[in-house]
């Protein structure tokens, strides 16, 4: 699978923020730095169709996350500007809203490679706030869920995540074998099929229920159910649930139309 790209080299985060219609200029620019150097805490916030936004991280990640973007979104950085408190990446194509499959699992991966590139720099998601969902009333403005980091020792985890998708599919993106091995043996019989992008590497389990489907009423209990099963799995692989985020509102895709929020974990 590939997003095509509508320019062969997506712009450095100095070329990008080079334009006078994109600079973080002046007194803003000195407010940020002196935000982000100061504060033990970051915030990434998702929002609108293609916007991520970075708070009171320092210069050097804001610029660390941009290397980042480009090197795991296809379709690259359209733009970067201050947005009041805010650095504000905005990506080209539609990840967080109406993309095709190939966007959404890019944008998983891009979300990987975030979680990861932060935690080699000393930056992880707080585990109180793996996820943060609504702050206000601001989804129809676009918003969506954020994430929180703290300050702490550089780590260099694996990374990988499961996303929960269409009627019946779960879809694992970066999992080692072992895990895949693990959730088809504690599944059994309640998978119909089950198969691996030769391409990207996802792991695909296709239930013999529609698990996900809002029509099934057994699907109400058995869904949970399955979750249950799937984080004995990965605490049985030594991975931990570090992140749950919903970053599209099931908007887009078809084989992965998510139908919940995508856990992010590591070990």
């Amino acid at each position: 699978m590939t997003c095509s790209r509508m320019r062969d080299e997506p712009p450095a985060y100095e070329e990008t923020t080079g334009s006078s219609s994109t600079a973080i200029l002046g007194d803003n620019k000195a407010q940020l730095q002196d935000e982000g150097t100061r504060s033990k805490y970051g915030l990434i916030s998702f929002s609108g169709y293609d916007r991520v936004r970075l708070i009171r991280f320092p210069e050097s990640i804001v610029a660390l996350v941009s290397e980042t973007l480009q090197k795991h979104w296809p379709k690259g950085i359209q733009k970067v500007k201050a947005y009041y408190e805010s650095t504000e990446f905005k990506l080209r194509g539609n990840p967080f809203e109406h993309g095709d499959d190939d966007e959404k699992v890019a944008l998983r991966n891009a979300i990987l490679g975030l979680l990861d590139a932060l935690a080699r720099e000393g930056w992880g998601v707080h585990p109180a706030a793996g996820g943060l969902g609504r702050i206000g009333n601001y989804k129809s403005l676009g918003q969506k869920d954020s994430l929180i980091f703290k300050r702490q020792a550089p780590q260099q985890l694996s990374w990988m995540c499961i996303s929960f998708d269409s009627d019946d599919l779960m879809h694992l993106i970066n999992a080692p074998p072992e895990l895949a091995l693990s959730l088809v043996a504690v599944f059994g019989d309640r998978i119909k099929n089950c198969n691996q992008d030769l391409v990207t590497g996802a792991f695909e389990v296709k239930f013999q229920r529609k698990l996900w489907n809002k029509y099934s009423e057994e699907g109400a209990v058995l869904s949970r159910v399955a979750i249950l099963d799937v984080l004995r799995c990965l605490e049985s692989q030594g991975f931990t649930l570090c992140s749950s985020l919903d970053i599209d509102y099931g908007n887009g895709g078809e084989v992965y139309k998510s139908s919940g929020e995508t856990w992010f974990c590591c070990r």
